[in-house]
C-alpha cells in the first residue's frame, strides 16, 4: 500500500513548494521559467500515483504517457533554466533552441506512438502499474541525463568563475540538486528496468529525486535571495519606462539596463558603469564632485541630484540612486534612475515670473490677514471685557468662569468667589457726577488689581458690583485676600472739586471645598453661587458695610451669618 501512496505524497511535497516558491516571491522572467520545470517536475509523481489506483488500462497508459512527456521536456527545461540561471540565456540563438528541443519533441512521440510499435514500453498482465521498456527507452533515458550531465557542467563552470560568495553558494546549491536528481533517476533505472523483476517495484526513486532537487532549489532561492536584483529590474516593466534605469552589482558592473537607459549614456549590460563619464557631459560641475564623493564612498546611501547634459540639445537630467540590500542589510548592488526633467525644467522657469508676482500678493493679502486679525481680536475681547474698567464682563463670568469652576470641583480643587459691592456708589454719582463716578470705578478696579494673583478673575458684574474667582483658595485663604482688597480701598481716596473723597466696599464671600457636591449645569450651578454670595453680601450691608461676610456653611441648622473682622485672623 506504501508503494501506491509514494509518488502521491511526493507530488504533495513537490505542489507545496510550488506554492510556496509562487507566493512569497515576485515573479520574474527567472521564477517563471523555474515555476515553468517545477510544473513539469510535478508531472511524473502525480502521474504514476493515478498509475498505481485506477484500473483502466486505457487512462493508466494515458497518464503514464503524460509522465514521460513531462520527463521528455523536463530535461530541455532544466537545461533552459539552467541558462536563465548562469545569464547565458539571452545570448542563446534560434537554431541552438531549436536543436536543443527537438530531441525532447522526438521523445515526446516515441512515447505517445508506443500502442502503434511498444518499442518504448510493455505492460504487464496487470496493466502500466508494472511495465518492460524497449529500446526506444534507452535513448529516452540517454536524452534526459545528457541534458542534465550537460545542465550540471553550466552550473559548475558558473560556480567555478562566480566573483562572490553567495552566488557561488547559490549555483553550488543548485548543482546537487542536479546531481541528486541524476542518482536517483540511475537508481531508479537500475532497480526498476535493468534488474527487475529481480528486487521487485522499488516506489518512487525518480520522484524523491525531483524533490530532493527541488528542495535544493528553493533553499538557494530563499536563503542567498537568488532572484533579487532580477526581480527589482525585470524587463518586463522596466522596459516600458520613459525612466533610464541601470541596475549594477556592489562592482559597478551592469547587469541590466532598459531601453530608455541608452538615451542618456552609451553602454550595455557587463561593462563597467561610468558615473564620471555621465557626468562630464554636465555643465555644472560645482555639485557634482560632492556628488560622485558621495556615490564612490557612501553605497549605502539614497542619492540624488541634477544636471544639465549637454549634447545634440541640452537636457536636464534628474539623477537618483538607490541601493539593493539583502535581508541582513548587506549590499547586493544598486540602481540608477535617469529621469528627463526638460520639460519640467523649462514649466518651473516660466512659472518664476507668475510665482514672483504671486508672491508679492500673499504678502499683500498677509497684511490683509494680520489687520484683520488685529480687528478681531479687539472684537473678541470687546465682547468679553467691560469697556469702563477694562474688567472681564457679565458674558465671560457665565462661560469661561462657570466652566472653570466645574474644572476644579472634577479634579477636587477648593474655590472661593468674593462679590463687592461699593459703599453707597449712588450718593456719588448724585453729588459728584457720573464723570467722576466712572472715576471712582476705574479707581477702584486699579486697586483690586494690585492685590490680586495672576491666577485670580476679575468680573465687572454690573453697575458698582465686582467679582473675584479664586481657584485653588479655601475659606481662610480667601478672607485674607478680601481683607486685603478692602484695607486698600479703604485707604483709597480720590480729589474733586468739592474736597477728597474716600470709598468703602462690602464683601460676600463663598468657598468651596475640595469635596463638595456640585451639579452637572455650569450655568445652573453659578447662578446658585452668585444667589450665595448675593445673600452673605446683603449681610455685610446690613452689618454696617466696609466689611467681609461668610455665607453660612449648608449644613447648618438655620442661616445666621458670621461677621469676621481682622483681629479675628
Amino acid at each position: 500500500m506504501l508503494s501506491v501512496w509514494m509518488d502521491f505524497y511526493l507530488f504533495c511535497i513537490l505542489l507545496v513548494l510550488f506554492i510556496y516558491v509562487l507566493t512569497v516571491n515576485n515573479i520574474t522572467t527567472l521564477h517563471k521559467a523555474y515555476l515553468a520545470f517545477h510544473s513539469l517536475m510535478m508531472l511524473w509523481p502525480i502521474c504514476n500515483f493515478i498509475i498505481n489506483i485506477t484500473p483502466d488500462q486505457h487512462l493508466q497508459w494515458f497518464f503514464l504517457n503524460v509522465a514521460f512527456i513531462g520527463l521528455s521536456f523536463l530535461g530541455f527545461g532544466w537545461l533552459m533554466f539552467s541558462l536563465v540561471l548562469t545569464r547565458k540565456f539571452d545570448g542563446l540563438k534560434r537554431p541552438v533552441f531549436v536543436l536543443s528541443v527537438t530531441p525532447a519533441v522526438l521523445c515526446s512521440i516515441l512515447a505517445t506512438t508506443n500502442p502503434w510499435h511498444f518499442m518504448f514500453a510493455h505492460s504487464s498482465s496487470g496493466g502500466w502499474a508494472v511495465r518492460t521498456y524497449g529500446p526506444f527507452f534507452w535513448f529516452f533515458s540517454i536524452y534526459v541525463l545528457g541534458y542534465l550531465l550537460l545542465s550540471s557542467v553550466l552550473i559548475f563552470r558558473t560556480a567555478i568563475n562566480a566573483p562572490e560568495s553567495n552566488m557561488k553558494k547559490q549555483v553550488s546549491l543548485c548543482m546537487w540538486g542536479v546531481i541528486i536528481l541524476i542518482v536517483f533517476s540511475q537508481l531508479d533505472i537500475l532497480f526498476n528496468v535493468a534488474l527487475f523483476p529481480l528486487f521487485g517495484v522499488v516506489p518512487g526513486l525518480t520522484s524523491f529525486g525531483i524533490v530532493a532537487s527541488a528542495v535544493c532549489y528553493v533553499i538557494a532561492i530563499n536563503k542567498y535571495d537568488l532572484f533579487r536584483i532580477v526581480t527589482i529590474a525585470q524587463r518586463e516593466v522596466v522596459d516600458s519606462m520613459a525612466i533610464g534605469m541601470f541596475v549594477i552589482d556592489k562592482d559597478e558592473i551592469v547587469l541590466d539596463l532598459n531601453k530608455s537607459a541608452t538615451k542618456f549614456l552609451k553602454t550595455q549590460a557587463g561593462r563597467i558603469f561610468d558615473i564620471k563619464e555621465l557626468l562630464q557631459l554636465s555643465k555644472t560641475q560645482s555639485p557634482n564632485s560632492i556628488f560622485l564623493e558621495d556615490y564612490n564612498t557612501n553605497k549605502l546611501k539614497n542619492l540624488h541630484t541634477e544636471v544639465k547634459l549637454i549634447k545634440e540639445q541640452i537636457m536636464h537630467v534628474s539623477i537618483n540612486i538607490s541601493p539593493v540590500l539583502d535581508d541582513n542589510k548587506n549590499l547586493l548592488g544598486r540602481i540608477i534612475t535617469l529621469n528627463d526633467v526638460t520639460e519640467l525644467r523649462s514649466l518651473l522657469e516660466q512659472n518664476n515670473e507668475n510665482n514672483a508676482i504671486l508672491l508679492q500678493q500673499n504678502k499683500e493679502l498677509l497684511r490683509i490677514q494680520e489687520e484683520l486679525y488685529d480687528v478681531n481680536k479687539k472684537l473678541e475681547k470687546a465682547t468679553i471685557t467691560d469697556d469702563l474698567t477694562d474688567c472681564y464682563n457679565k458674558r465671560y463670568l457665565m462661560q469661561q468662569v462657570a466652566c472653570e469652576i466645574l474644572a476644579s470641583q472634577r479634579y477636587k480643587v477648593p474655590f472661593s468667589i468674593l462679590l463687592i459691592d461699593i459703599d453707597k456708589f449712588k450718593l456719588i454719582n448724585d453729588a459728584y457726577g457720573h464723570l467722576l463716578g466712572d472715576d471712582v470705578l476705574r479707581g477702584v478696579v486699579d486697586a483690586i488689581k494690585s492685590k490680586l494673583r495672576r491666577s485670580d478673575i476679575l468680573v465687572r458684574f454690573g453697575g458698582d458690583e465686582f467679582i473675584i474667582y479664586m481657584p485653588n483658595t479655601d475659606r481662610a485663604g480667601a478672607f485674607i485676600l478680601a481683607e486685603k482688597v478692602r484695607s486698600t480701598i479703604e485707604s483709597y481716596s480720590i480729589s474733586s472739586a468739592k474736597g477728597v473723597m474716600h470709598v468703602t466696599i462690602s464683601v460676600g464671600l463663598v468657598s468651596v471645598g475640595a469635596n463638595a457636591e456640585i451639579s452637572n449645569n455650569p450655568e445652573k450651578f453659578m447662578e446658585e453661587l452668585l444667589e450665595r454670595a448675593d445673600w452673605a453680601l446683603y449681610e455685610s450691608k446690613e452689618n454696617g458695610r466696609n466689611c467681609v461676610v461668610f455665607e453660612p456653611s449648608p449644613c447648618a441648622k438655620k442661616r445666621e451669618m458670621t461677621i469676621y473682622d481682622k483681629e479675628q485672623f
